[in-house]
């Protein structure tokens, strides 16, 4: 047993999961300090033999590595259920699978936090079924408009679908602790793997076409730039900002193309891709990977190089921040904590235990507390009380706090009429429209909840209201590049002399030090370094970015943090600075491709096509537009398909009914199964599909995923008015808290400067003549300041 250390120290976990969402859950909360107990049968936790590449074994150790990173620090019992029940009753979370017994447990300890990962989740009509993440994906609508025009839709790969579970599953558990620390009342946290799909890899699909200016269709829309050749191989590049697309033009020589209206907008390079391809490339390709980036990094440019499992480690950004070292029980790099404080050290790492090595010790018995009185009915929201000063913007940080505003917390967000929130800009209206700048889906979507204000920082008067803000605040968290707050003399320091038991969460690209530290770093930027797009893409095509998922998935990260904290403020009284850089975010998830290199493997790109199903395709069908992803894991799928085939000789050949025979034979496969579904309905095959056992589903476009009924039967969608673009539907959380809220968004995102009055002058006190006087000096306001 472990003495308390870390934020989470003295935090109690039982975990019985069996798969990479619940690893990735344990990491994360064992990073943070909690002691992780896992109960296993007398075999072992099946992911202990999980390997993308069959490498278990390679250095003589009976575990995977990807095991051996996730559960290192943890322990480990052989046990039964019993003793799971057993062990909830000194525990604060007991995390599993679908079958997890809540009613037991809480039987055991009213107080238990109960969390259950699947893939659908534990209600709906298809709650208790099983899908690989292959196909939550394409049901997701994230396979839907990846890829390129003419050419079969795309699946991310790299599971990030379950790490992305695996957060929210580790989100859902410490916020329902919070609560339950209040209330005495234990509660469900129900994660799905199919919403943590669709709200990280496909998160408005649904709700764009349906905003001023969206629409419908298969929109394909390639970056340009993105990942381009150069001298010595790719690298990547990206510009989100008008002002980025201007800089890029004149780095690349090519300032005539500057008053190019529609290559201002993506759609529109995307449009004339093949004629913007040449000018990159006429630029990129006399110079290696290297020049670009430093040159990139002179004009404020996006770029990045392009990672994988052997190039990532050697990055001298990576090496100097430190952020791999020898695993405790191995040799292979193992990435560090992504949550960095200077206040403490970072929880020493232990080697993954093996199966029954800490037998009989379970937890010592807690002593007997004065408890809150278990209380009835719908609890408060666990973070009612708590209040939040939001410097974010763009997606990875207001994602953050809008779970913070989801749960409870009062969220400000501040903003200037100078220098609104970026993400405001990509509205699919003109900016000749009223109010376009409030138009924005991304916008609108991850500022739920929230009040706005709008402060000039750059003033001085600007810099002490927020000053004053920050006294009444328990929380800050900014996502800016290191300088900018340095900039306005606002650092953590400064912030706690006005607040000193402050909360701070700062999520720089690259983090707070290091030769990148002070490089622009966007979500496609940090895919493209972390290896995620290097295994993402057609197998005789260039590595792909999956497209902005870094941002959710850093946010669900940050929003941990700050939980963390707090519990850490709780027991302490002591406030905390946590940094937590996207890039160590990227590199944990990238984790296996470092290890995998590390035996002799380095993964790639393979399309739609994965380790553990053979066949594993997208195929279309008859109608346009129209695919089917199958995914058959086992030998008697392969025969269930086989049969409804019609039985032809080519699915008769003897090597086909071994799993290594049907992967060695892929090609062969690929191609009779497009000629066969291409004849045939989708809805029709798939019903035929479904009768027999075999695992398929319709690839659903983004648009129709709002009709999914396992979504629509657990109210992911919950429909929110705002005062400009109107009624929509925004997708809610993949962890749900049985004890509520049972609604998550009640109020619109902010409009620009909205909520001045009530924060200015209701919170700090200012009079209706100072809030005049302010906004005659632009140090607030409500409408966008013309450049």
């Amino acid at each position: 047993m472990t003495a308390p250390v870390g934020l989470l120290g003295g935090l109690r976990v039982v975990d019985v999961s069996d798969g990479l969402a619940g690893a990735y859950c344990v990491r994360l909360l064992s990073d943070l300090g909690a002691d992780v107990l896992a109960v296993e049968p007398p075999g072992g936790n099946v992911f202990r033999q999980w390997s993308s590449s069959g490498s278990v074994g390679a250095d003589g150790d009976p575990d995977g590595a990807l095991y051996r990173i996730l559960y290192a620090s943890t322990r480990s019992e052989v046990g039964s259920w019993d003793r799971v029940v057993a062990l909830a009753r000194d525990a604060d979370i007991v995390l599993g699978g679908f079958d997890v017994d809540v009613a037991a447990l809480l039987a055991a300890n009213p107080a238990v936090i109960a969390v259950s990962i699947s893939a659908f989740g534990a209600a709906g009509p298809e709650s208790g079924r099983d899908a690989s993440e292959f196909l939550l994906q394409a049901r997701a609508g994230s396979t839907f408009a990846r890829g390129l025009p003419g050419r079969v839709p795309l699946a991310l790969g790299g599971r990030l679908g379950e790490w992305t579970a695996g957060v929210h599953a580790a989100l859902g558990a410490l916020t329902a602790v919070r609560r339950a620390r209040r209330t005495g009342r234990g509660e469900h946290v129900d994660v799905s793997t199919l919403e943590a799909i669709a709200v990280t890899l496909a998160p408005h699909a649904a709700l764009a076409p349906t905003f001023p200016g969206g629409r419908r269709g298969r929109t394909i829309v390639p970056m340009v730039p993105s990942i381009e050749p150069c001298r010595d191989g790719f690298v990547g590049l990206f510009t989100v900002t008008g002002q980025q697309w201007l800089d890029f033009l004149s780095m690349i020589e090519r300032p005539d193309l500057a008053d190019d209206t529609e290559l201002a907008t993506m759609a529109g390079r995307a449009a004339r891709i093949d004629e913007m391809r040449k000018v990159v490339h006429a630029w990129t390709m006399p110079r290696t990977a290297a020049e670009i980036v430093e040159q990139a990094s002179y004009f404020r440019v996006p770029a990045a190089f392009i990672g994988n499992g052997m190039t990532l480690p050697t990055m001298d950004h990576v090496v100097a921040r430190q952020i791999y070292a020898p695993n405790p029980r191995g040799a292979f790099p193992t990435p560090a904590s992504p949550f960095r404080t200077a206040s403490m050290p970072a929880v020493a790492r232990r080697p993954a235990p093996l199966v029954g090595e800490h037998d009989g010790q379970g937890f010592a018995p807690r002593p007997a507390v004065n408890a809150p009185t278990a209380s009835e009915g719908i609890a408060p929201r666990p973070l009612a009380g708590i209040r939040v000063l939001d410097l974010t913007a763009f997606w990875a940080g207001p994602f953050a706090t809008l779970y913070l505003a989801s749960m409870g917390a009062d969220v400000i967000k501040v903003e200037s009429v100078q220098r609104p929130d970026p993400i405001r800009f990509s509205a699919f209206v003109p900016p000749k429209e009223p109010q376009w700048y409030e138009q924005a889906v991304l916008y609108c979507a991850s500022n739920l909840g929230k009040r706005g204000i709008t402060l000039n920082l750059a003033h001085p008067e600007g810099r002490e209201l927020l000053l004053k803000l920050v006294a009444q605040c328990d929380v800050v968290v900014e996502n800016f590049t290191p300088r900018v707050m340095e900039q306005f003399q606002l650092t953590y320091e400064e912030l706690a002399a006005v607040r000193p038991d402050l909360v701070m969460v700062r999520m720089p690209a690259f983090g707070l030090d290091g030769p990148w530290r002070d490089r622009p770093g966007f979500a496609t930027t940090i895919e493209q370094v972390a290896g995620m797009a290097w295994i993402t893409g057609y197998e005789d095509g260039p590595p792909i970015a999956p497209g902005g998922m870094c941002d959710p998935l850093t946010g669900a990260h940050a929003a941990l943090a700050v939980l963390a904290a707090l519990e850490w403020r709780d027991r302490t009284g002591q406030g905390q600075h946590i940094e937590l850089a996207m890039l160590d975010v990227g590199a944990l998830v990238a984790a296996e491709q470092v290890a995998e290199h590390h035996y002799g493997h380095l993964p790639r790109r393979r399309g739609n096509r994965g380790p553990q199903a053979a066949p594993q395709g997208v195929y279309a069908c008859a109608e346009t537009q129209s695919w089917v992803a199958l995914a058959v894991a086992t030998d008697d799928q392969w025969t269930a398909l086989v049969d409804v085939l019609g039985r032809p000789a080519w699915a008769l050949n003897p090597p086909l009914a071994r799993a290594a025979g049907r992967q060695n034979g892929h090609d062969v496969l690929d191609k009779e199964l497009a000629a066969w579904f291409s004849e045939r309905d989708r809805d029709a095959v798939l019903t035929e599909l479904t009768a027999a056992g075999v695992p398929a589903t319709a690839v659903v476009p983004g648009y129709e995923t709002d009709e999914d009924p396992q979504l629509r039967s657990r109210g992911f969608f919950e429909p929110v008015d705002h005062p400009v673009v109107g009624r929509h539907e925004y997708p809610g959380w993949p962890a749900r808290l049985s004890g509520g809220p049972s609604r998550v968004f009640e109020t619109p995102a902010p409009l620009l400067g909205q909520h001045n009055e009530e924060v200015l002058g209701g919170l700090l006190g200012l009079t209706p003549a100072d809030l005049t006087r302010l906004r005659e000096l632009d140090v607030i306001g409500e409408r966008l300041l013309s450049p």
